[in-house]
């Protein structure tokens, strides 16, 4: 009898820790492709309509959004990419060979091919976003509904970065920028304490939330491990290769925007609209650049009257 006891804990506790690893995926699995493996989650049933969501960065864990795909699971197929660069989604080799703008794309098809996808909602949060219309402007017919959250540019990526920089660093008091620069000192010559550090990252993201100062609760929500490497390669890549003002075009579906009225980033938003005139602006007020955090009710009341859910 005890030892029955002995194997049942076993199997518990080994229960638990396969959990843990996964998080609150339904299933976490990967697709071998040339340069290693593609790892995904899903969250909610296979018999539900597919929705493809990517996460911000370049360089974001898929982890910043998992409270959206589990939101949204009782009502959609939530697929969570880990892209290319990011999680346990490194390739062989991982350089400027592997990891650019046209492979990203890619392995959105692959993911889709692998999973017998033929058409699905593209939902695309910041940099996700900017990816969400790459892909719908390269494999359009594979698009039946695209979403951007608060995306970045489409066209002239550096120069609209250099203003979101400029943007954010005025959003910031002097006495913050000051503290922020002390921090970053510090945690450059490795004296930050854990509190320091998570000062630093407060500041350096009070600029995406409307909320001052950023609640506990709400920065947990939007932190996020980043691969730097991947953010650079990807950059420099986007710089110079990145533009959908024209071939966005390609895609003849319907193209939806939610952005915080708020959000430093929002005036992407506006230029995409000038370029493409059928894009729908959808506006959520005393928000930044997480509305599905930031205000969850309206976000998801907008989202579901987008996709004529109830």
């Amino acid at each position: 009898m005890k030892i029955r006891n002995n194997i049942s804990t076993l199997l518990f506790i080994a229960f638990l820790l396969l959990f843990t690893q996964y998080g609150n995926a339904q299933i976490a699995d990967s697709i071998k492709y040339e340069n290693g493996f593609l790892h995904y989650h899903e969250y909610g049933s296979k018999n539900l309509p597919p929705i493809i969501i990517l996460t911000g960065g370049p360089g974001n864990s898929y982890n910043q959004l998992e409270g959206l795909a589990e939101t949204i699971s009782p009502k959609y197929r939530s697929i969570l990419l880990e892209q290319r660069g990011t999680g346990k989604s490194i390739p062989i080799p991982f350089d400027s060979t592997t990891v650019t703008i046209n492979t990203v794309t890619k392995d959105i098809k692959t993911l889709m091919d692998s999973l017998k996808i033929k058409k699905s909602i593209i939902l695309g949060h910041s940099w996700g976003g900017m990816l969400a219309m790459n892909f719908a402007s390269e494999f359009p017919n594979s698009v039946n509904h695209l979403i951007l959250v608060a995306p970045g540019p489409h066209k002239n990526a550096e120069n609209g970065f250099n203003v979101l920089f400029t943007n954010r660093t005025h959003t910031r008091s002097f006495k913050e920028e000051e503290r922020l620069n002390q921090l970053n000192e510090l945690i450059a010559k490795k004296e930050a304490d854990s509190l320091e550090i998570i000062e630093s990252k407060k500041l350096s993201r009070r600029a995406y939330i409307f909320a001052n100062p950023i609640p506990d609760s709400l920065f947990q929500k939007i932190s996020s491990d980043n691969n730097s490497k991947t953010a650079s390669l990807l950059l420099q890549d986007i710089f110079k290769n990145y533009d959908v003002s024209k071939s966005l075009n390609n895609y003849e579906g319907q193209i939806d925007v939610i952005s915080g009225r708020q959000d430093v980033v929002g005036f992407f938003s506006y230029e995409l609209k000038q370029d493409i005139p059928k894009a729908n602006i959808h506006w959520i007020n005393e928000c930044g650049h997480f509305p599905m955090y930031e205000r969850p009710s309206e976000f998801y009341k907008t989202l579901y009257a987008i996709l004529n859910v109830k």
